[in-house]
């Protein structure tokens, strides 16, 4: 009784037959536990890393920054807007520095691009006071010479990144729109290189580092109840060659259409101030629909309207109806 008793005791007994850990091993045991309870008091602090936030881009702002150098402020102000959550316009600085050094900028690199926009994009603290204040979309607007805004798009979650050649080119990707925009028109590479500075080759770049979808558009004529492909002829070295008339490219981005907000009453008081005001528009050249086509008081010479999916000569592309 009393020996089976004995041995059930030294079984249960944890650790009962092995050898006891040496100092090392101790000292290193010691040095882990310490690192975890340093990491988690960091974490528990204020100074913790906070999460990406969700940035709200501006096409027109964008391409209005991308073409005045002014793509650094403008960033900033898309992130401190996003930390705005209270919409009051009012951040404080440490706040601000909590929230974005380092997940995207350096503190000097960050104390440089604030003393550049500063009476333009923010003001920064003075008279003794702790927070800067934000400048509105309106006076933004007036700055970089916009006269209307279309809807603001998303840079979906986590995808804001901390480069300036990530940030470059989510401002040239919010220029083709958001991804729920439904057939998005063709735009040739010249186009966009007028409207945004940026050369064909550096677009491509953007492009990838984005990944934004692009889409070729070809013209092809009715007749009768057939679409054909238009050709036209193109001269090389030693010989020439027949080859389907093609348009400019059209894009998708994966950025997400955004809430209006405020956007419709900036465009009223922007067009309130503006000289262009009563300028007559573009002539429209793409049209979705025949009845648009009908409808539209102001044509181009050419104009062409989008083919059924059914209706298409190649499948895989968008086709247009030269009329």
């Amino acid at each position: 009784m009393d020996s089976s008793s004995t041995a059930n005791n030294k079984i249960a007994q944890p650790g009962h037959g092995c050898q006891s850990p040496s100092k090392a091993t101790i000292r290193r045991r010691r040095g882990r536990l310490r690192s975890k309870e340093a990491q988690r008091l960091t974490w528990s602090s204020s100074h913790r890393p906070t999460p990406r936030p969700d940035v709200t881009l501006y096409p027109e702002l964008s391409v209005a920054a991308l073409n005045a150098k002014k793509d650094k402020e403008l960033c900033l102000w898309y992130e401190l807007r996003s930390l705005n959550s209270s919409g009051s316009g009012r951040l404080d600085l440490d706040d601000v520095f909590d929230a974005l050094v380092p997940a995207f900028y350096s503190k000097s690199t960050l104390i440089r691009i604030l003393e550049a926009g500063d009476k333009v994009f923010w003001d920064l603290p003075k008279y003794g006071r702790s927070y800067l204040m934000l400048r509105g979309l309106e006076s933004v607007s007036r700055y970089l010479d916009t006269t209307q805004i279309s809807r603001p798009v998303i840079v979906p979650d986590g995808k804001w990144p901390r480069s300036r050649k990530g940030k470059r080119a989510w401002l040239y990707a919010s220029f083709h729109g958001s991804n729920g925009k439904a057939n998005p028109k063709p735009i040739s590479r010249q186009s966009i290189q007028e409207a945004t500075s940026i050369s064909r080759r550096q677009q491509i770049r953007y492009e990838k580092v984005v990944k934004v979808r692009r889409t070729p558009n070809f013209v092809v004529r009715q007749v009768g109840d057939r679409l054909l492909p238009v050709k036209h002829e193109v001269y090389g070295k030693n010989r020439s060659y027949w080859k389907h008339r093609r348009l400019g490219n059209s894009y998708k981005t994966p950025a997400m259409a955004a809430h209006w907000g405020m956007v419709k009453k900036v465009n009223r008081a922007l067009m309130a101030r503006s000289w262009n005001g009563d300028e007559a528009r573009w002539p429209r050249r793409f049209f979705l629909t025949a009845s648009s086509f009908v409808r539209c008081p102001e044509r181009d010479p050419q104009c062409f309207i989008s083919a059924l999916p059914g209706e298409r000569h190649i499948r895989g592309r968008h086709e247009w109806v030269a009329v």
